[in-house]
Formats: structure tokens, sequence, C-alpha cells
């Protein structure tokens, strides 16, 4: 008898057309709905396109397995040590920070299926909406700037990958691997059509200024073209962006990741969280809650180790994405003191504030070298006054915002031999940490300019998720990582997960990414 299978993303979707009502599965999934008979009115249209928000949202705040694609995408990078307890705690993140990691990471599995909910629930939308409902324009465009976001970050990570536009209702799968080129050519066209009906953010009403706009599907693109290498097409779609009077620079950068921000004039792109639900330990712990759990696990380690850090405006966490020596060292000589004071603190500088670092406490000292992180941390006013504080955090993940596309644009318009539109941008951002004097680097030009704005991606987006995927796509990852496990030729990409080689008889062992077989 041929054994049926199917992956796990493909189960979901099943569900998601009403085909399975086991007393396990009994829990209707946010954003599901039955084919035959939904999205014919605008509220089924808005509720399901809420339902894509809402999977992302789960995505980044998967605490209950502890695989937040936070975590996922920050690991890696020279900024991060793992941290928590011990090296014993969560063993899955800490292969990812020392490169470790095989195919049977669950970490690894988890953020794999979370990108694919993301691109089953597009596709539900977009195969299944009325054309007829007034909204059916402006819901489309969303699921189609969702759809490509989710294949770009999973070409980003896994290279190529299973890819649909259609969604299959069959219980058994036969989808290999396909070429990413093909899967850049379909993110570029959903962009664009996005993109034409899309309204910019100001535009957007005001409580309304989360969902993704038409900035956000061009700083999409312009991002995707730079991955590409493209850069002739990337920097007219990010400075088309930067021109866009929705964004500014928020003068204050140690707001930016607080809940006063959020959506604010910098934020192209984000996640938010809220605390109105006033959550108690009793969770849920499946990301499905409204507050950043995430938050919490990033605070600065409790267990008697930091003590005193109200004298520094923060709260104990549980120590997890611990900034480096390395990068605290950087910060703290060349990113300036805006930057440098919101994003880390040294022990000695803590201590001199009237803090105290206990080693005799139960931490892991070997993560700890030497900083305390400060940005996406534990500070009190961003949680509840009601419920548990630890687990109702209202802070914002950023996944795109404005000063990450200046450096982008101006890293595309160096590789262009653009170097003259390229200085005033990161001028703007250094500015904005409080520099003045830029005589420095300003006459810098080719390669040597380019030295300049990688540094400065470091400085303005550490412990953001950025510098891993930074370093590999310069060609960088060998020479800045090998000190940390990474082997040049396997860890640029994740491996496939093993369950869905195990379950997808389209894929096989021999399909496995380099150096995973």
């Amino acid at each position: 008898m041929k054994k049926i299978k199917y992956s796990i993303y493909t189960l979901l979707l099943i569900l998601a057309f009403g085909a399975c009502s086991d007393s396990v599965l009994d829990k209707t999934p946010i954003g599901q709905f039955n084919s035959s008979d939904y999205l014919t009115t605008e509220a089924e249209a808005e509720a399901a396109i809420i339902g894509v928000y809402d999977y992302l949202q789960i995505g980044y705040n998967n605490y209950g397995d502890w695989s937040s694609i936070f975590f996922v995408k920050g690991l890696q990078g020279d900024d991060l040590n793992t941290g928590g307890g011990s090296s014993a705690d969560q063993p899955k993140l800490q292969q990812l920070n020392n490169f470790t990691y095989e195919y049977d990471n669950p970490a690894i599995k988890d953020v794999w299926h979370s990108f694919y909910k993301i691109v089953n629930a597009s596709n539900a939308i977009l195969n299944t909406i009325s054309p007829e409902l007034e909204n059916a324009e402006q819901i489309s465009a969303e699921a189609k700037f969702f759809r490509a976001y989710a294949y770009f970050e999973l070409v980003t990570m896994w290279g190529d990958v299973p890819f649909y536009t259609v969604n299959t209702t069959e219980i058994s799968v036969d989808n290999p691997r396909t070429d990413k080129t093909t899967i850049y050519n379909q993110i570029h066209k959903d962009l664009s059509e996005a993109i034409t009906v899309l309204p910019v953010k100001d535009d957007l009403d005001e409580g309304l200024k989360f969902r993704v706009s038409k900035g956000a599907a061009q700083a999409l693109k312009g991002k995707v073209f730079l991955y590409q290498k493209d850069y002739a097409n990337a920097h007219p779609l990010l400075q088309s962006v930067i021109d866009d009077v929705s964004y500014s620079l928020v003068e204050d950068y140690s707001t930016i990741w607080l809940r006063e921000e959020r959506a604010g004039s910098e934020s192209i792109f984000e996640v938010l969280y809220s605390s109105k639900n006033a959550h108690d330990w009793g969770g849920p712990w499946d990301g499905t809650a409204e507050s950043n759990f995430i938050v919490q696990l990033c605070g600065p380690r409790g267990d008697n180790s930091f003590n005193n850090l109200d004298v520094i405006g923060y709260t104990n966490g549980w120590g997890f994405n611990v900034p480096t020596g390395k990068f605290g060292d950087l910060l703290q000589a060349e990113a300036g003191a805006e930057r440098y004071n919101t994003s880390t603190i040294s022990e000695a500088e803590f201590v001199a504030a009237g803090g105290e670092v206990n080693r005799a406490g139960n931490n892991n000292w070997d993560a700890f070298e030497g900083y305390i992180r400060l940005k996406y941390s534990t500070i009190p006013s961003e949680t509840s006054e009601g419920g548990v504080t630890e687990v109702n955090w209202n802070t914002p993940f950023k996944l795109i915002r404005l000063s990450d596309v200046m450096l982008m644009a101006a890293e595309a318009y160096n590789r262009d031999g653009m170097d003259a539109q390229a200085v005033p941008l990161i001028r703007d951002v250094r500015e904005r940490a409080g520099f003045t004097d830029h005589s420095a680097w300003e006459g810098l030009t080719g390669d040597a300019l380019f030295d300049v704005i990688k540094k400065e991606r470091s400085l303005e987006l550490a412990f953001e998720g950025h510098r891993f995927w930074d370093l590999v796509r310069w060609g960088d990852a060998a020479s800045e990582l090998a000190s940390r496990g990474f082997t040049s030729g396997k860890n640029e990409l994740y491996p496939i997960p093993q369950e869905e080689i195990d379950l997808n008889a389209g894929i096989s062992i021999e399909d496995q990414n380099p150096g995973y077989n």
C-alpha cells in the first residue's frame, strides 16, 4: 500500500478547508474558513486578512515552543549570544548560536511552518475572495504582500523551497523544491501588483496605520532586489519610500521600540502587540496571546544575577539574546551616545549607576561578555498594569524601518556607482545618532564607502535580526563567524526540516541543502 504523505503546513491548509475534524484539532485556527461559503462578504474578507497578520504575530511570539522568528533570524549573528540560564537552556536556540544545528532542529522547523502558514492563508484569500466585494482589491493587495514577504524569508533562509500559489486540497503532497529564481519572479509580480493598489501610509485611518502600505511593498521589493544584487532596480524603489512624506526618522532613537512609536513615523512594516488582555501565567503559550512574551526572554537575567536594574529603568527578564563583547565594544566606541545608550550598557557602567552583577547567581556567565541588552528589553512602562507584567509586553517588532531603508538605498547606490546619492543618506542616519563631524568618511567612494555603510548597518540595527543575513549576502560570514563554528558552503542556508523530507513525497534526502546530508 502506498504510504500517504503530507507536510504539516499542508495539513493545516486542509483543516482550513474543513477536511478534518479530529478532536485534537478541533480548535479553529486563526484565519480558518471554508472555501465553499466564505469570503463572500466584506466582513469575512476583512477577518481573513487580519488572520494573516495574526499568523505573523504568532510566528514572532512563539513562546510555548521557544521558536520565535525573532530568535531564529537573530541568533546566528555575531552581535548576540543565546544566553539563558545555562549553556543547556533551550538547546534548539543554543545550536543556532554555535552552528551545531541540523535538519531536526525544532526551532528551524517551527519557523518554516510559520512562513508557510502565511503563504497558505494568503493563497486561500487570493484564490477565494469574490472580486465583486468593495474591499476585494485592497484585501487582495495585502495578501499578495504577505505571500511575497513569506516567500522572500523562505528563499533567504532555505534557498529553493516548495512553491505554490494555489493551495492543494489533497491529503498527500508531492511538492518538490522550486528554483528560487522562479519564486523571486512571483515575489516581484505580487509586490508590483500590490504597489499599484495599496495606499500610502498617511492615507490610512489613524487606527489602521499598522496595515501594510504602498511604502511597505516598495521597501520589501527594493530589499528583494538588493538581496539579488540588482542594485539598479533596488535604489529607485527604496528612494521612493524615503521620499514618501509618511515617513521620517524619529528624533529620539531610544523611543523607536516603545509602544508610543507603534506604527510611528519611522515604522514601515512591523508586528504589533497589546497588553489589553492582561494575561496571567495561564498563557496562552502558543503564540496567540496579543502581548509580546518574547521581550521577557530578552531582559537581563533574574535569579539574583542582575540586581537593582531599576537604577537604569529596567526590570529582570530571562537573559536570552545577550550582546556579544565584540558588538558591545563596537557600539561603545563607534555608535554614538544616542545609539549606544539605547542598545546596551556595559557592566562597569551598570555597577557605577548602582546596579549589581552577582556571578554567584544562577546565570550562564559564559554568554555574558560584559554588556546588558537594552534594545527590545524589559522597560516596566512597556507592560500592563493588570495581569502578570512578565507576559504582557506591548513592544512591537520593527521588521522594516526607515533608517534600514536609507542604509539599503545607500548600499544600492554605492554598488551601482552612485556614491553622491549614498552620502546624504548615511549622513542623515549618523546625525540622528548624534554625529556632526563627517569629515573622516564623506570623501570616500567605492569599496571604502561600502565599508562605512556596512559598519553603519551594524551600529544602527544591532540586535534586530539583520546582522547574520547581511554578512551572508556581503560574503563576510566566513571571516566574521568562523570562530563561532560557521562553515562556508553550509551555514549560509538552514537545512530543510527532516519532517518535511519525511512527509513530502516531492523532497528526498538527496534534495537537502549542502552539508546537512
